[in-house]
């Protein structure tokens, strides 16, 4: 009997076994890092908050389409030409999704905004409750794609958001600070995994010089 389940998990596993999908996160990730970084940097009160608003909304409703243009440029380049093309089914999003990206955008920005004029014993909380958030994200990827380097991923949000807030870094800073190391994680996972793939496909080409 067919395992349906298994070779789905397989074709999963394929799209990011090259490394490429957390090497384009993680460059999102330090972007935004740098980001906080640059609110750090700003007087309160200072005209300049609001284009920095304003530039985190388009940075959150970009990301998801500069992350599917650098995998795919990078993917017709590198894997697909090593290892084959694999044919996902396709999903009709259409206008509505670019405007629910825009509405959640915008939420977030709200929501910090609304955040920032909290109490600073709270505001401090800040890089652990991201490090909690996007470790729990992390999981229910690994989860489903059921590679080892996505739980590694997942317990490393979690330390570096906890240890970033013991460390009373600060809320904005802390919150740059926990971008930039956990963008740096996932962009070296990446570049392992790539480097990884790149040797395999490379034997494999040797092995049989007709491999596409």
């Amino acid at each position: 009997m067919v395992d349906i389940e298994k070779i789905e998990k397989r074709t999963v596993q394929y799209f990011y076994s090259d490394g490429l999908t957390e090497i384009a996160v993680g460059l999102i990730f330090l972007l935004l890092g740098g980001y906080f970084f640059g609110q750090t940097l700003v007087p309160e009160g200072s005209p300049f908050n609001a284009a920095l608003s304003a530039l985190f909304v388009l940075v959150i409703v970009s990301a998801g389409f500069l992350v599917n243009r650098f995998i795919r440029f990078f993917k017709r380049r590198i894997t697909y030409a090593r290892t084959g093309y694999v044919a996902y089914k396709k999903k009709e999003h259409g206008p509505k999704r670019r405007v629910a990206a825009g509405i959640v955008g915008g939420i977030i920005g709200a929501s910090l905004a609304a955040l920032y004029g909290l109490s600073p014993s709270f505001k401090a909380l800040f890089p652990a409750l991201n490090g909690l958030l996007l470790a729990v994200a992390v999981l229910l990827i690994a989860i489903k794609v059921g590679l080892v380097r996505f739980y590694v991923l997942a317990a490393a949000s979690a330390v570096i958001g906890f240890a970033v807030t013991a460390a009373g870094v600060g809320d904005v800073k802390g919150i740059s600070l926990y971008y930039g190391l956990f963008g740096a994680a996932v962009t070296l996972s990446g570049l392992a995994s790539l480097v990884v793939y790149l040797r395999k496909s490379a034997r494999a080409d040797r092995e049989n010089p007709d491999a596409v």
